[in-house]
């Protein structure tokens, strides 16, 4: 499984871990996902539209709207990412070209650039390939997966759309979620101040990544996910090409306030193995070189 496929297409872990992996209580349907989500995972191009929102006791607090093009082969993507934070909206644009990442946000004129080296080129060509599963790994990882989904497989239900795909939905009420995904998800959400990650730290300019990342409440007390619903949609080439998640979980504040939160993600995928990324043209552009430890020039 490739790592760029992964995050364009997340939210079929967010399926598996729900049990969609279990397509349906028939054998024909159970088989179907499993081979739509291996499929999927192995294509070498694709276009991916990706929205998300956060509602906090009924307010829109926090939405994402991005599309995505990528080509494993190339190497190269291109991202345009629209993301309303805290009521202020920014618009960012990264490329993947050259051998160099660009990053161009709405926010500032200038074109931040940094330049990936031989070894880190040979470092991710390594860490491409480790990141295949062999055949008997991938056998191992789908009879965990049958293990842990088969309590919900006679819950899943799957509809013929009359077009050719196939669509496939869990959903789970409080009582149905077990008690290890309550469990995560407390933790999760108590723990969210100790999750520093490194992109976190980075700056181009006025637009500080952690700027872009939802400002979710701290929960302390009386956690709980509330329902999940997941969908997924599989063409009659039998990709997975639509995906859909509503999670709702509940808390309160150590203060005692009280929070109804929903997180609804949506993907959709096409131009499979047909995508070409355009790159952006830098000349004339004012570019600022970024260097490790931020250390920086400006040509």
């Amino acid at each position: 499984m490739n790592s760029k496929m992964l995050a364009a297409v997340g939210i079929s872990g967010l399926l598996m871990a729900g049990g969609v992996i279990s397509a349906s209580a028939s054998t024909s349907g159970y088989d179907l996902f499993k081979t739509a989500v291996k499929k999927t995972h192995t294509v070498n191009s694709f276009t991916a539209h990706v929205q998300a929102s956060l509602v906090d006791n009924k307010n829109e607090v926090y939405t994402v709207d991005s599309t995505n093009k990528e080509n494993l082969k190339s190497d190269s993507g291109s991202s345009s990412v629209s993301v309303t934070n805290g009521g202020k909206t920014t618009q960012v644009d990264f490329y993947n070209q050259n051998h160099q990442s660009v990053i161009k946000s709405s926010d500032d004129a200038k074109f931040y650039v940094r330049k990936g080296g031989e070894g880190e080129r040979k470092f991710k060509h390594k860490k491409h390939k480790g990141e295949e599963l062999s055949p008997q790994m991938q056998n191992d990882v789908e009879g965990i997966f049958d293990a842990l989904t088969k309590n919900y497989q006679d819950s899943v239900t799957s509809k013929d759309l009359g077009n050719g795909n196939t669509e496939l939905e869990l959903t789970l009420s409080k009582s149905e979620i077990p008690a290890v995904g309550q469990a995560v998800a407390s933790f999760f959400l108590k723990n969210l101040d100790q999750q520093k990650e490194h992109m976190d730290k980075k700056e181009f300019g006025s637009l500080k990544f952690s700027d872009l990342k939802p400002q979710l409440p701290k929960l302390q007390n009386n956690i709980v996910v509330s329902s999940v619903d997941l969908k997924g949609q599989v063409n009659a080439d039998q990709y997975l090409t639509g995906q859909e998640a509503t999670i709702s979980v509940s808390g309160d504040e150590a203060n005692g306030t009280h929070h109804d939160l929903v997180l609804h993600i949506t993907s959709n995928l096409d131009n499979l193995n047909k995508t070409e990324v355009t790159g952006v043209s830098l000349k004339g552009e004012k570019v600022v070189q970024m260097k490790e430890k931020h250390d920086r020039h400006e040509d």
